[in-house]
C-alpha cells in the first residue's frame, strides 16, 4: 500500500479472504473489543496527549527542577521550564456494540480499493453518557391520564408499571410503550411528510417528546396492514447505528395512532477521546477485522451464499453506536463507516455496502478537554 499521508487513497486488497457479512435486520450489536489503557512517564501518570518519556541524561540531572531558582543544567546548558500535562486520563468505556450476527449466513471474497481524503477524517471525537430517570407510579399513571387510559396502576416491582383500561401502558426502567383500543378506521394511511408531523404532534401533546428529538423520519409503510411506522433518533449525535435512543409511533388510515414505544435516554456529551487513524481503521478492512452490511435485496443469492465480487469505498464517516449492558451504565461511542459499492461478479448491478470500524483508539486513555495554548 503506497505510503500517502495527506489526501486520497487508492488501493486495492486481493480476492481470496472470505468476509462475514452482517445487516441490520435481526442484528445483535455486541463485539468484546480488548481495551488497554495504562501510560506511565518517569514524572507520574499523565494522559495519552502529554506522556514524554525522558532520555537517561536527562534522568541523570542535566536539567533538575528541584533546585530553587535553577534554570540551567550541570552542563551549563539553558533548561526549558518543566511540561504542565495537556492531557487527562478519565474512566474506562466498556466496549462498544457492534454486529455480530448474520442473518444470511454469506461470506465474502471481495477485491476492495478504497478512494477517500484520510485528512478529512477527524483525529478526536467526543463520547455521549447515557442517563434514564427510575420510573414512578405518580409519573406512570399521569402518563396514563394524558393517554386517556381510565385504570388502576399496576406495580409489578422493579420500575415496572402497567396500565390497562381504554388501551395499555406498559413502564420500565427502559421502555414506556402505549397500545391503543381504538378500531382500525378505514381510509388511506398519511403521506411520509404527514405522517411525521402527526407522531410528532402526539408526542408533543402526550409530552412523550423529548427537547433534543430528531426531524423524523417513516421506517417503514405496509399497505396490507394498513401501518406505517416513524422514527425519531436523538438531534446529537446525528447518526446511530443502534436503534436506542430512539421513539417509534405506527399509525394507521387518517392518520390514527395504533401504538408507540419510547426508549429515550438523557443524552450528554463527555471527554474528547482520541480516534484510531483513518488509514489504520482501512488496514482492519483490508485484514478482515471488521463488520459488513451489504443490501443483497433483489440480488437472488441464496442464504448461505460465497459473494464475489469488487467494492469501491468512497467515503468514510462517524457514527455512533451504545456501549455497554442495558440496564447499567451506557455511552455511544463513535464508530468509522467505510461505505461504497459493491459489484458482484459476472453482473451489471451494483449494491450498497459499508464496513464498521471501532473508533476509538483506547476507550481507557481519552484526550481531555485540552486547555487553550494560551493557558500555560
Amino acid at each position: 500500500m503506497p505510503a500517502n499521508g495527506c489526501g486520497g487513497f487508492s488501493v486495492r486488497r486481493a480476492k481470496g479472504t472470505p468476509i462475514a457479512v452482517v445487516r441490520t435486520r435481526g442484528v445483535v450489536w455486541r463485539l468484546a473489543i480488548v481495551v488497554a489503557a495504562v501510560a506511565l512517564a518517569l514524572g507520574g501518570l499523565v494522559g495519552p496527549a502529554a506522556a514524554r518519556q525522558e532520555t537517561p541524561e536527562a534522568v541523570a540531572g542535566a536539567c533538575p527542577s528541584d533546585t530553587p531558582g535553577a534554570n540551567a543544567g550541570t552542563s551549563g546548558q539553558d533548561c526549558p521550564p518543566a511540561a504542565v500535562p495537556t492531557g487527562e486520563i478519565t474512566e474506562q468505556l466498556p466496549p462498544p456494540d457492534m454486529p455480530s450476527a448474520n442473518e444470511e449466513g454469506y461470506t465474502f471474497d471481495l477485491g476492495a480499493t478504497l478512494t477517500a481524503d484520510f485528512d478529512a477524517v477527524p483525529s478526536e471525537a467526543p463520547v455521549y453518557a447515557l442517563e434514564r430517570p427510575e420510573p414512578t407510579k405518580n409519573d406512570t399513571r399521569a402518563l396514563a391520564e394524558r393517554l386517556k387510559i381510565d385504570g388502576e396502576v399496576e406495580d409489578r416491582g422493579n420500575g415496572v408499571f402497567v396500565v390497562s383500561g381504554d388501551g395499555q401502558l406498559f413502564v420500565t426502567p427502559d421502555l414506556i410503550q402505549y397500545l391503543s383500543a381504538a378500531d382500525l378506521p378505514k381510509g388511506d394511511l398519511p403521506d411520509d411528510e404527514e405522517a411525521i408531523t402527526t407522531a410528532r404532534e402526539w408526542l408533543r401533546h402526550t409530552e412523550l417528546a423529548p427537547p433534543d428529538l430528531g426531524e423524523g423520519t417513516v421506517a417503514s409503510r405496509t399497505e396490507e396492514s394498513d401501518r406505517i411506522v416513524v422514527l425519531f433518533t436523538p438531534v446529537e449525535p446525528e447518526r446511530l447505528l443502534a436503534g436506542y435512543p430512539s421513539i417509534t409511533v405506527s399509525l394507521g388510515p387518517e392518520g390514527v395512532v395504533l401504538e408507540a414505544a419510547s426508549r429515550w435516554a438523557t443524552i450528554t456529551q463527555q471527554d474528547l477521546y482520541r480516534l484510531e487513524s483513518a488509514e489504520d481503521a482501512w488496514f482492519s478492512v483490508e485484514a478482515n477485522q471488521v463488520y459488513i452490511e451489504a443490501e443483497l435485496d433483489g440480488s437472488g443469492l441464496p442464504q448461505g451464499a460465497q459473494v464475489e465480487g469488487t467494492v469501491e469505498y468512497t467515503d468514510i464517516d462517524l457514527a455512533y453506536t451504545t456501549a455497554g449492558p442495558p440496564g447499567r451504565e451506557q455511552f455511544l461511542t463513535p464508530v468509522f463507516v467505510f461505505t461504497g459499492r459493491l459489484s458482484l461478479d459476472g453482473r451489471k448491478e451494483s449494491y450498497p455496502i459499508s464496513a464498521y470500524v471501532p473508533a476509538l483508539a483506547d476507550s481507557g486513555a481519552p484526550v481531555g478537554r485540552l486547555p487553550s495554548a494560551s493557558a500555560s
